[in-house]
This record gives C-alpha cells, structure tokens and sequence, in this order.
C-alpha cells in the first residue's frame, strides 16, 4: 500500500493544484533495461519519478488516491471524463488524470514505453529530454497544467536521462489516453 502525502502547490494564474506524493513499486526483473543504462541509473530514475509526484497523475487510481501499479504511468484511462468547464477555476477528475482550467482540457499522458500508446516509438531520450526542457511534445504540443514543466526545465541531464532509463523499464500499458476526446491541434512552428 502507497504512503499518501497531500500538498498543495500554486499554478499558474493563481489557481491550486493538488499534488500526492506516492511510493512506487520498483520495476520486477523481468522488464527490460534499456542498452546502456546502468543499474544505478534506473534506480536514480525511479526515485526521480517518486519523488516528482509523477504517478500523482500519470498513474489511475484505485481506491482513493492509491496509484494502481498495474497500469502505473499510463496516463487517464478512458473511462476517466475530463471534467466540466467552469469560468476562472481549475477543476480535476477523481482520479488526477484529466482536468480542465484557464488553458482548455488536459489529459494525462501515457509514460509507459508501449509502442503505440506510450512513449515508446513516439520518443527518444533526445526528444524527452528536449520536451522536458521546452515544454513542447514532439508532435509540437505544448505541455498542459498541471505538469509543471518549470520543474523539469530546471533538471539536470543526467536526472532526465535517469527518469528516461527507468520509463523504458515499466510495462508497458495500451492506454489511448485521448480516446473520445478530440486532440489539440500542434502549436503554429
């Protein structure tokens, strides 16, 4: 069972965001370890993700705010609504995967490395650690509140190389996390 911490964290245009910090599950043996990344690395990785609060919303929930680690980091599943629009608030789904707010709708995204649904073929550690620090997804996305990518920006390289490692050693989870809703359009180049 995940040891909950509740904070509250300012986001931007005033608004609060609720943020739990959860222990996570530490990835079995017989996921795979990307080529080149020591042990060390995706241990580092693992606690970065922990510490980060990224199972907080990249994780769905089972009771209460428990991260369910059989479907950790794989974003708002979609039976998970997007929450209704109200004027000058943020408002968050049970589950912390899909809120609505100021910025239009967002949706949790799928970290696990499915090659489909995941960031498995959609990214490299290059193009992580570029979204990571621009706050734009490759397809040219901007990055949504809540993630606060200011924090991220602020990493290290070595940090987001470790969080890069361990994401390529959860299972990975087919989990469309867009399903039924339609897609933001890229950001003008």
């Amino acid at each position: 069972m995940s040891r909950l911490k509740l904070l509250c964290t300012a986001a931007a245009g005033g608004a609060i965001t609720l943020v739990v910090a959860a222990s996570v599950a530490t990835p079995s043996a017989s996921q795979s370890q990307p080529a080149g990344a020591s042990n060390a690395m995706v241990e580092r990785g693992r606690y970065l993700v922990s510490i980060t609060g990224c199972h907080d919303c990249h994780s769905p929930k089972t009771t209460g705010m428990t991260p369910d680690m059989s479907r950790a980091l794989s974003g708002r599943p979609a039976t998970t609504p997007v929450p209704s629009a109200t004027k000058n608030e943020v408002h968050a789904s049970l589950d912390l995967t899909a809120w609505t707010g100021p910025w239009g709708q967002s949706v949790a995204s799928n970290l696990t490395p499915d090659p489909t649904t995941g960031i498995g073929n959609r990214y490299t550690e290059a193009s992580f650690i570029q979204t990571m620090r621009t706050g734009k997804k490759p397809n040219g996305t901007p990055v949504q509140p809540p993630m606060p990518a200011e924090v991220y920006q602020n990493m290290a390289d070595d940090d987001l190389r470790a969080i890069w490692a361990y994401l390529r050693t959860v299972k990975p989870v087919r989990n469309p996390v867009l399903a039924g809703l339609t897609a933001p359009a890229p950001a003008p180049k």
